[in-house]
């Protein structure tokens, strides 16, 4: 029985912090159905995850070096643009043709800018970066986050992006920064993952593997800034009593970077099961965030 106790609290400890988080979300528990507990199951693991002691956490240098390309190469080279970012344009691209006229939308948004892509692609080529984004609803559906894919089109080596403009323009742009992401890993590492992988699925996975966690760290640096998380407070271990502490931290971050990106999960038509997911991903990003920054001081 000593042996198990432990878990059992942690077991309560996360139950008593997802509930909180689904009042506070607005998910009432006659939704509660396999969809939604699916996701559920998701959000805990995040939830209960020690983030400084999983094992496919980058190296130090690694993302050190990561986050001077994230203030050097990415935010000096985004548009001087407004605060509030809007993705809603990007369902207008068609194929890698990005219009070539200023966007309307900032931050994480802007990952999306031909000027940024097109310096990144300098740094880091040899291939070029081809963004293609547009709503998609067929086959998998929303269950698609997006993918990157190594190819060649015409006479010139791609690492094309795709991203699902049907979701929320939030998640869009994490989206793309994730995808980035395993551009810049492949350059950095050398390309030794598969030449297509899809975003989609439990994001706890991505706790597993150090080219996913790496991607999930260049949003979580260019999301949140150093500043904010010593403003909110590094995440305590997830242990008995610590709950209400937790909830407190994931609320403020997201009532500091919520009204950045549109997001707001109490209102309009969102499914209950998407709004599970999408507050997984936050949760995700700010627990990453976190641990670089106690890990590599970054």
């Amino acid at each position: 029985m000593p042996s198990r106790e432990p878990a059992a609290l942690e077991t309560r400890e996360v139950d008593h912090l997802v509930s909180r988080l689904l009042a506070e979300i607005k998910v009432p528990f006659d939704s509660l159905g396999t969809r939604v507990l699916n996701q559920l199951s998701d959000l805990k693991k995040i939830l209960s995850a020690d983030y400084m002691d999983v094992p496919a956490l980058p190296s130090k240098p690694l993302l050190r070096e990561l986050a001077r390309i994230v203030e050097n190469d990415i935010k000096q080279h985004m548009p001087a643009l407004p605060s509030m970012p809007l993705l809603r344009e990007l369902e207008q691209i068609v194929d890698n043709d990005i219009k070539q006229r200023a966007p309307a939308y900032g931050g994480l948004a802007s990952l999306g800018s031909p000027q940024l892509l097109g310096h990144l692609a300098k740094i880091f080529g040899p291939r070029e970066v081809a963004l293609r984004a547009e709503p998609y609803r067929a086959g998998a559906g929303l269950a698609l986050r997006g993918f990157y894919c190594r190819a060649k089109l015409g006479d010139k080596n791609k690492f094309v992006i795709f991203v699902n403009t049907a979701h929320h323009p939030g998640a869009v742009a994490a989206t793309l920064g994730h995808e980035l992401g395993h551009y810049i890993y492949g350059s950095l590492m050398g390309e030794k993952a598969a030449h297509t992988a899809f975003m989609e699925g439990a994001i706890a996975n991505h706790l597993l593997e150090e080219d996913e966690l790496f991607a999930d760290s260049l949003v979580a640096l260019a999301a949140y800034s150093p500043e904010l998380i010593k403003k909110i407070g590094g995440l305590s271990q997830l242990r008995s009593g610590f709950s209400e502490d937790l909830f407190n931290r994931i609320k403020s971050a997201y009532d500091l970077i919520g009204p950045r990106y549109g997001l707001d999960f109490t209102k309009g038509k969102m499914a209950a099961a998407w709004r599970v997911r999408y507050l997984t991903s936050m949760a995700h990003f700010f627990k990453l965030r976190c641990a670089l920054y106690k890990s590599a001081g970054v």
